[in-house]
């Protein structure tokens, strides 16, 4: 199947999410399927009727299963869907107990894992289904959403949610070496302080600080992190690759 005659396919882990939905939205305003990949059904369908297009595929999949990456795989297939060549490994955990993050001392050893397994080897696994199918179309798109705690000070992050999220600008590079010249590119985003599931997790006093920190006085939007995920999988962006992009309002600079 000739990809450059046929719809590109993009898969958005996470795709129920506040984020998720921007990130779907800006890919559809590209012309791209989307296939919004969640474990909340009742969400996932809010979501699709939010961006009310014949385009988008909700699929309920854990991501906690070996077997996700091949189950996306079979969907988008049995949709008749073109393979996917463009991945955005939005999905994240920030393991927390009542609330509150472990230090090194207290983190136990099932957030620790769970961490990992969800932010740095499901990215993996997915990437692993998909690439040979972008390297026989010449063409892939990775785009790797990590965070500020995993590029910068991790705050009250946490080990796990800090040290997975810095291990995916490491998967980032590794892939973007690894492709250089078959037409794949691999990106990360490091969002600052946006409105996700995950800061739902803290406390108000907690986002507004952050937000107070932050140059330009706010948080981001769901539609600009899209834009700059949008961005990293246009063909304008053909010459970038193992980059990190702060998307943050200035909360950061380098």
């Amino acid at each position: 199947m000739n990809s450059a005659l046929t719809r590109r396919t993009a898969v958005v882990t996470g795709g129920a999410g506040y984020l998720g939905v921007g990130i779907a939205r800006q890919l559809l305003r590209q012309g791209r399927r989307v296939v919004l990949v969640d474990l909340r059904e009742a969400a996932l369908h809010e979501a699709a009727g939010e961006l009310n297009s014949e385009d988008v595929l909700p699929l309920v999949v854990d991501l906690r299963e070996k077997s996700s990456a091949d189950l996306v795989a079979s969907a988008v297939r049995d949709h008749g869907w073109a393979p996917p060549t463009i991945l955005v490994n939005n999905a994240g955990v920030s393991p927390r107990r009542n609330g509150q993050t472990s230090d090194v001392t207290k983190v136990t050893l099932e957030d620790w894992e769970l961490a990992f397994w969800i932010n740095v080897t499901i990215p993996m696994l997915l990437s692993q289904k998909f690439v040979p199918n972008m390297v026989s179309q010449g063409w892939g798109r990775i785009v790797n959403i990590s965070s500020r705690a995993g590029r910068y000070n991790p705050n009250q992050a946490g080990p796990a949610y800090a040290a997975s999220k810095a291990a995916m600008l490491g998967l980032t590079r590794s892939i973007a070496n690894d492709f250089p010249r078959s037409g794949i590119t691999c990106n990360t985003i490091a969002p600052g302080i946006f409105k996700s599931l995950l800061t739902q997790q803290i406390s108000s006093e907690v986002f507004d600080s952050i937000v107070a920190k932050t140059p330009m006085g706010r948080s981001g939007s769901a539609d600009e992190l899209g834009a700059a995920v949008a961005f990293f999988t246009s063909d304008d962006a053909s010459f970038v690759t193992g980059a990190c992009l702060d998307v943050n309002g200035g909360h950061t600079m380098s």
